[in-house]
């Protein structure tokens, strides 16, 4: 039985969660950081593709793209549906397991810029579009049928929304949009997914409480069985030593 919840109902989590913050806070420092040293920052840490492959192997910039932004708006819609998601995400996996989807799905993202069939090959990305992307992947398969009030006015489930996403994502990088990284969003969609499916990198806390709790049993048990076996080792020495007269001692 799935531990993630499916009700109806409008809102989101009713607070801001440690991981969520933390990320508000690094991306907005590093936007009044790149605004006080452009170009320099987002040419020494924007996603290339033929920086990062051989020879050149700035493999860095798989990771620092992602906290780096075109503009205002650019940082502000993507960290808007970081908070309205992610804070809901996070207050049921914990904040570890949080932190550690949002950077592989950013990192899985970027992974799908290196295709060289894409038009935007060769250009310079910038934004956290990936991992939020990735972040829309886990809140749909959570939350299916929460609602989501699409441009402020229409209702619509988490689990459409998320689809008619990835539709416009695939056709946009199938057709060569330019201007967006289309077939980032989209490998942050496909990481996000496989990583929820495959890979069990986010389980909420209470499959994690029970693998602790399954894990701990099996350690006693293993506890158990050695002592027994060495309780009668040292009875068979006794009884050797002493010739066989009287039990042995009893090991508590």
């Amino acid at each position: 039985m799935s531990h993630y919840r499916t009700e109806i109902r409008f809102g989101f989590a009713e607070r801001l969660t440690p991981a969520v913050k933390t990320l508000l806070i690094i991306n907005g420092v590093l936007f009044v950081l790149q605004q006080l040293f452009d170009p320099y920052v987002v040419r020494l840490f924007s996603l290339s593709a033929p920086l990062v492959l051989p020879w050149h192997f700035q493999v860095w910039r798989l990771g620092t793209y992602m906290f780096l932004h075109a503009d205002f708006w650019h940082l502000f819609w993507n960290m808007f549906a970081l908070f309205i998601f992610g804070c809901a995400i996070e207050e049921v996996w914990g904040s570890r397991s949080f932190f550690r989807y949002y950077t592989l799905c950013g990192l899985g993202s970027a992974l799908f810029a290196l295709i060289p069939w894409d038009p935007i090959w060769g250009y310079p990305i910038i934004g956290a579009s990936g991992a939020i992307y990735g972040i829309l992947a886990a809140f749909a398969v959570m939350f299916p049928r929460r609602q989501i009030l699409l441009f402020f006015v229409l209702p619509i489930e988490a689990r459409y929304l998320v689809l008619f996403y990835g539709l416009i994502s695939f056709a946009s990088a199938v057709s060569g949009a330019q201007g967006v990284a289309h077939i980032v969003h989209l490998g942050g969609l496909v990481t996000g997914f496989a990583l929820l499916r495959w890979a069990g990198v986010a389980r909420p806390r209470r499959a994690a409480a029970g693998q602790r709790e399954f894990l701990g049993s099996v350690k006693n048990a293993y506890r158990r069985w050695r002592m027994k076996r060495l309780r009668k080792k040292f009875e068979s020495y006794y009884e050797k030593r002493s010739g066989g007269d009287g039990p042995g001692p009893i090991i508590h």
